[in-house]
């Protein structure tokens, strides 16, 4: 997959002719990949137009929007899927304000011969556009909301389902497991007093699920590891201000501060809360790795 960074509204020229899916595609989820698949059918490369950053940031003047997939997973992503071009458009003042016409023309500049969105897809300057007006300039195919089960798949609907601490749903809707990757940080090294060390990851914009205790899948360096990881404030030993993601890795016992992993969310076990004693919290512990093993083993994931 070849990546395109358009900045500074620097549009050009592409050397294929393409098919374009059009959309932010925040958690590239079942009813995006159906509308990305539908790219590679009409005898074009396929593309991918996104923007970057996500227009929230701009619109709702929110500068660290959370995503499910922030730009690099999305990326990963993506090329998995065997799309031909991933097209990242700048986002900012001047982009928010353009014309649809001059949106219009960028888009046959790049060489774009037919678009795919979806039913409800406004683009340009106070969303003026709409697939109507690509419909008259363009090979159109518009890909109505997906269901499954009688719920419309969303990005706003998954993020809800992780806010609450559904995780298997979400899982479900996205087509895969929820994952947020990051570097190992240093943190204040509580967990490995009571037996317990955790990796502290610094997962900057990526959604965090609902605050809690979750199985999880880690890979590190390639290795796929089981554990249990809590996103949460650390009530019990050393009250946290800012929401922290731990992440205890059973079976590895060395120093990997400095790597990049990645968290695979399988499924939430409890509620994060305050315990009257570190005994106590060392106690819950061990119930909840042993609950984490027994599902392991009913998963069969390795330990």
């Amino acid at each position: 997959m070849k990546s395109i960074y358009i900045k500074d509204k620097k549009f050009f020229s592409l050397p294929d002719s393409l098919c374009a899916a059009i959309g932010n595609f925040d958690g590239v989820h079942l009813g995006h990949q159906k509308l990305i698949e539908e790219c590679k059918k009409h005898g074009y490369k396929s593309a991918v137009l996104t923007f970057y950053p996500h227009p929230s940031v701009f619109l709702k003047k929110i500068p660290n929007y959370p995503l499910i997939t922030p730009l690099e997973k999305k990326t990963d992503i993506l090329s998995k899927m065997g799309i031909d071009y991933l097209i990242v458009v700048e986002f900012n003042e001047e982009i928010a304000s353009m014309p649809k016409e001059e949106f219009l023309e960028a888009l046959h500049l790049m060489n774009i011969k037919a678009c795919v969105c979806g039913y409800d897809f406004t683009f340009a300057r106070r969303a003026e556009g709409n697939i109507l007006d690509l419909a008259k300039e363009f090979e159109f195919y518009e890909i109505k909301k997906y269901i499954l089960n009688d719920i419309r798949v969303s990005s706003t609907y998954i993020r809800e389902l992780l806010s609450n601490g559904n995780i298997e749903e979400a899982n479900r809707l996205l087509g895969r497991q929820y994952s947020i990757r990051g570097n190992v940080i240093y943190g204040l090294q509580n967990g490995r007093t009571i037996g317990f060390p955790t990796a502290n990851i610094d997962y900057k914009n990526f959604y965090l699920p609902k605050t809690g205790v979750y199985f999880v899948n880690i890979i590190v360096e390639g290795i796929p590891y089981i554990g249990m990881a809590n996103i949460g404030h650390n009530p019990t030993i050393e009250w946290n201000e800012k929401i922290k993601l731990e992440v205890n890795i059973f079976g590895l016992d060395e120093d990997i501060y400095g790597e990049n992993i990645e968290v695979y969310f399988i499924k939430r076990i409890r509620e994060e809360k305050k315990f009257k004693t570190v005994e106590e919290l060392i106690k819950q512990l061990k119930k909840d790795k042993a609950l984490c093993l027994e599902y392991a083993g009913d998963l069969n994931y390795t330990k």
